[in-house]
């Protein structure tokens, strides 16, 4: 028989927390983007599509820690790429004459980014998390190719000065 959704959410909720909180490590330092709330909520989000699909002598149980897994695992895969990308703004920065890593810290770095214009902001965000050339940034942004190009090059020497003070 298989049971109603809702049972298994109330069923397994707190041991999926648990498990995601133990693997993502209680005292890793992680991107606020892998809060375990929000993911325990993703897994009953991807549980609840495919839950029509299960046959009645499935294991639930297994299922939903082989959903929690994957989501982890993709949540990962994701946290990395940004924090590389960061290490890529955070040398193009910094200079090729001193090491970023050195010099500033991640959280530096990201309050610098808040501290720019609005389309500057854009523009280096596009260029260094979402690996847009400048005519693309130019289209979303709505300027020239250009303008596209200078402001990501200003934004790099505002940061450069606001990260040296």
């Amino acid at each position: 028989m298989i049971p109603r959704f809702q049972e298994l959410i109330d069923r397994h909720h707190d041991e999926i927390f648990v498990y995601l909180w133990r693997l993502l490590g209680k005292t890793r330092r992680f991107d606020v983007s892998l809060d375990v709330e929000d993911l325990v909520q993703e897994v009953f989000m991807r549980a609840y599509k495919r839950f029509s699909r299960l046959r009645p002598d499935s294991n639930y149980r297994a299922w939903l820690y082989r959903i929690a897994t994957n989501c982890a695992f993709s949540r990962l895969r994701h946290a990395k790429i940004h924090r590389d990308k960061m290490a890529l703004l955070e040398t193009c920065v910094a200079g090729a004459s001193e090491s970023a890593t050195d010099e500033t810290s991640n959280g530096d770095l990201r309050a610098a980014v808040e501290q720019l214009s609005p389309k500057q902001k854009a523009c280096i965000t596009l260029r260094y998390f979402d690996d847009l050339d400048y005519s693309e940034i130019a289209a979303i942004v709505g300027c020239s190719t250009v303008s596209a190009r200078a402001n990501v090059s200003q934004a790099i020497r505002q940061l450069r000065v606001a990260l040296k003070e």
